[in-house]
């Protein structure tokens, strides 16, 4: 249930921030797994192209601050279970591709006015008949934030659109 996940996620939490050895395994997790970012390397006959295209990769990756994103998931998976990032057109960005990663808490994917009638949505996903998700619905704010009681208006992210990284531990688990 909803409750019980953000229980959960609330000890892990507390946990990471106030245990220094909890932290120190978190931080070196994700230092170890992303390190200083991915790497484009072409091997194509044109050499002069994969050098193009890979400075390319290069300077987008670092105009969007790529491995520091991969790492603050890295520590949300450890530490909440699960890690979300939208990608979405960022016409602020210095390079040519305009494609950002916005990266969104655990927290903030849920439905607030989700029907239990509805059997292929489990609280912020929706599914299709075969289980794949459709839509995935975001809090324009986090619940935590006082503006947050004000209202609990959310934003449909087409699947296609978000990254979830979760490890399934059990069969048919979402």
């Amino acid at each position: 249930s909803a409750e019980v996940r953000r229980v959960l996620r609330n000890r892990a939490r507390y946990e990471v921030a106030n245990n220094s050895y909890a932290r120190g395994i978190t931080l070196t997790l994700a230092n170890d797994v992303v390190g200083t970012g991915p790497r484009l390397q072409l091997l194509t006959d044109d050499s002069d192209a994969n050098g193009r295209i890979e400075q390319a990769f290069m300077q987008w990756s670092k105009a969007v601050g790529l491995a520091e994103k991969l790492r603050t998931m890295r520590l949300a998976r450890a530490s909440d279970g699960e890690a979300f990032g939208i990608l979405t057109s960022n016409p602020a960005l210095s390079t040519t591709i305009q494609l950002d990663l916005r990266l969104v808490e655990a927290d903030q994917v849920c439905t607030p006015d989700l029907l239990r009638a509805d059997p292929n949505a489990i609280d912020g996903i929706v599914f299709d008949a075969a289980g794949n998700p459709t839509e995935y619905h975001v809090l324009r704010e986090h619940p935590g934030d006082a503006r947050a009681l004000s209202g609990r208006e959310y934003d449909r992210v087409p699947a296609e659109s978000m990254i979830h990284w979760f490890r399934a531990d059990r069969p048919g688990q979402a």
